[in-house]
């Protein structure tokens, strides 16, 4: 009797053992999928998280919870969209990948500006310039470095990092995207951070998808 229990145990534990893994696989057999195995540091939280150190003042990660749908379906819709049918029956393995709000600014020095008369310079009043950029090293950053030579407005930038592979093949991606104007940065739902959190994705993806076309 315990033998025949035995046998009728086996088949049901294995139909159980299959569940999670039918869970990951698409409606569409063809299409190109995303399988999330990014530490859970990286997925947690609501809107900004601070990174800790010296070297990190005013950097946050981004909460995945901050878009709707979530960053790695948005990456991957979207990678699909890219590839095309080179993407059909692929795998995209998320292993690391985090989005960084750096508010991060130190004031430059002075510059001096001039008023000319007939010709002459004269000194004039003394204008403080920001300097952009991290406040160390690409070395001693935690996450969300960026150099002042990266960014195109004077609005505090996002910074993707991402570190995968796609079918089998190892890749990084790394982007710095300047906000068009200077918005909330709670990304707690408001519209304009969503939208830039967004615009971040999608260029991530433009990024990784060239990089898996080369």
């Amino acid at each position: 009797m315990k033998k025949r229990v035995t046998r009728l145990l086996a088949p049901l534990c294995l139909l159980a053992l299959q569940h999670p893994l039918q869970a990951q696989t698409p409606e569409n057999p063809d299409e190109l999928r995303a399988i999330d195995l990014r530490p859970q540091i990286e997925k947690e939280g609501t809107g900004l998280s601070p990174l800790s150190g010296k070297c990190n003042k005013d950097v946050f990660r981004i909460a995945d919870v901050a878009s709707d749908p979530l960053k790695v379906e948005v990456l991957r819709a979207s990678l699909a969209q890219q590839l095309g049918l080179a993407g059909d029956g692929k795998t995209l393995m998320v292993l690391n990948w985090s989005i960084y709000y750096n508010k991060y600014s130190a004031p430059g020095g002075a510059k001096l500006g001039g008023i000319g008369i007939q010709g002459y310079a004269l000194p004039g009043s003394k204008e403080k310039k920001e300097k952009r950029g991290s406040k160390c090293s690409r070395q001693e950053s935690a996450g969300g470095w960026y150099e002042g030579s990266e960014v195109t407005t004077t609005a505090a930038p996002l910074v993707s990092e991402f570190s995968g592979t796609f079918g089998g093949k190892p890749f990084n991606v790394r982007i710095v995207h300047s906000p068009r104007h200077k918005i909330e940065g709670k990304f707690a739902g408001g519209t304009d951070d969503t939208q830039e959190l967004l615009d971040t994705v999608q260029e991530t993806a433009e990024a990784l998808a060239m990089a898996i076309v080369q």
